[in-house]
């Protein structure tokens, strides 16, 4: 969240690792209706942009992503238009239906459809698992679920997607480079707008801001690296009086010229 400003020159780390079926029943209500944000998204970007190829969309702790292999570069300036088509498909009120699918029947959809990373991804899925579809309109996608009954169950209000990423696929820098969309849903625009407001008190706090605002050190996340600082002229001082104000309880640190 701290990054924001740079979006397209953030690289995610690494993805959620796949849920167990016993652990998607225990998904609470936000965690449901953030899954089937991810799934409203990539409904949304395939809309705009059919040639698009999918890979993985799960609900986090704080929102939501979809990763996407596409030749157009996804900027923040996009969001805006990504976000009425997906406020258009929650007034739609689809039906989030499941249907299950033989790994052969799996098979033919995906790589009919040219989805190859889908196609990978059902590998992932062990044997004897069911191998489940959510269809929601027209966008249908190997999925365990679990999901709300209809996008309707989705307010328009309580979305908003947040950053763009560069991400591997299945996390490994020698696979080829997605785009990942995050965002965040909320039950309300209540819930969305105080979640935001705390997310902008705590950058305010951040010390990679402070600091670099009070001259201590610099950040260059693309040619350092994110979280490495460059410390300036005035640090040592800075430093050296900081390391020996416990020693003097009764002092206070001197200040750098």
């Amino acid at each position: 969240m701290n990054d924001e400003q740079q979006p397209q020159f953030e690289s995610a780390k690494s993805e959620v690792q796949r849920k167990t079926l016993d652990q998607r029943e225990q998904m609470n209500e936000l965690m449901r209706l953030r899954h089937s944000c991810a799934h409203i998204l990539a409904t949304a970007v395939l809309r705009l942009w059919p040639d698009a190829l999918l890979d993985i969309g799960p609900p986090t702790d704080e929102g939501f992503y979809y990763d996407f292999e596409l030749k157009y570069r996804f900027t923040p300036e996009d969001f805006p238009k990504i976000e009425e088509e997906m406020r258009k498909i929650t007034k739609e009120n689809q039906v989030f239906e499941k249907s299950i699918q033989t790994r052969a029947e799996a098979l033919a959809y995906f790589e009919g459809k040219g989805q190859t990373f889908k196609v990978q991804r059902l590998g992932d899925i062990p044997e004897g698992e069911a191998i489940s579809f959510f269809q929601n309109g027209e966008f249908v996608d190997l999925c365990a679920g679990p999901h709300v009954m209809r996008t309707g169950n989705v307010k328009p209000g309580g979305i908003k997607l947040l950053k763009v990423a560069s991400a591997y696929f299945r996390g490994n820098e020698k696979n080829p480079q997605l785009q990942r969309i995050y965002g965040t849903a909320f039950k309300n625009k209540e819930e969305l707008d105080n979640w935001l407001k705390m997310q902008e008190e705590a950058r305010k706090r951040d010390h990679r801001k402070i600091g670099t605002e009070m001259g201590l050190f610099a950040m260059d996340p693309e040619y350092v690296g994110p979280g490495l600082p460059l410390c300036c002229r005035r640090e040592p001082c800075w430093w050296r009086n900081w390391n020996a104000w416990p020693r003097r309880p009764n002092s206070r640190p001197a200040t750098c010229a």
